[in-house]
């Protein structure tokens, strides 16, 4: 019997390592984050969504009178709504794990640091979703001429996954949750901000023209709006999105804060 119970024990421990017991542990931190969002979703999509969807009708009203440009103001809003949301929500759970000490109770169950980061990932890419969603919904009932193309995909998970990792990396610098929660708002809203999002790189300013080449919100901004354009050449700024959210990824997990000094 004893002989019977270990040898169950066993092969229930070999059926949750390696890549099943990562997938499980980033599926649990996932349906941790998606149960405290259920209870108040409509507040998260409130506030992702009112000032992307006012700076998308403001560029309309200022942009010239015909479709491309009236199409590069909802990118740059999509762009702004999904870097906003992807930072200021990751950031938020980052933070209240580390500073109210829920980070610790994960460590034990034992979760590694990749698949926690990950299982927040995915939560955040379910709300950035959403809320592109939510902007091409509003984008159709203002007319604006859009053709949807498999290009938008890849584009929006390298600019999310590199939003994450420049995301880990700043609030890893946090002293306090009120101040990381200013560290992560601050990245959002100025890399979208400085980043030619709402016109091309033709279009912008001397200054903001020297930033855009080294800023990842550029890159997707213009290949989503190939894409949204019918077009799927879009391989240049996939591959140096991929590269952007390779090293992002990397210098944000190293930073994380798993252990507290």
């Amino acid at each position: 019997m004893a002989i019977q119970t270990r040898d169950r024990v066993e092969t229930q421990r070999e059926l949750i390592t390696g890549w099943q017991k990562f997938l499980w542990d980033m599926a649990s931190i996932f349906e941790i984050r998606l149960v405290l969002m259920r209870r108040s979703w409509y507040w998260y999509m409130m506030g992702t969504l009112v000032f992307p969807m006012g700076m998308f009708y403001f560029a309309s009203a200022l942009a010239p009178d015909n479709p491309e440009a009236i199409r590069r103001a909802m990118v740059g809003s999509m762009v702004f709504g999904a870097t906003m949301l992807a930072t200021a929500m990751l950031g938020q759970n980052l933070l209240f794990d580390r500073f109210q000490h829920r980070l610790k109770l994960i460590i034990t169950m034992p979760v590694s640091r990749v698949a926690y980061a990950f299982g927040v990932l995915a939560f955040g890419g379910v709300l950035s979703g959403s809320a592109i969603g939510i902007l091409m919904i509003a984008a159709l009932i203002a007319g604006v001429d859009f053709h949807f193309t498999w290009a938008v995909l890849p584009i929006v998970a390298m600019t999310l996954l590199t939003m994450s990792g420049l995301t880990l990396f700043v609030v890893s610098y946090a002293p306090s949750p009120e101040v990381g929660g200013i560290m992560s708002n601050l990245l959002g809203i100025l890399m979208a901000l400085v980043s030619p999002v709402y016109f091309t790189m033709e279009q912008a300013p001397t200054v903001m023209k020297v930033f855009g080449w080294v800023s990842p919100l550029r890159y997707a901004a213009d290949g989503m709006m190939k894409s949204l354009s019918g077009r799927t050449d879009v391989l240049v700024e996939i591959a140096v999105l991929g590269i952007f959210a390779a090293v992002c990824m990397g210098i944000g997990l190293w930073k994380l804060r798993w252990r507290e000094n």
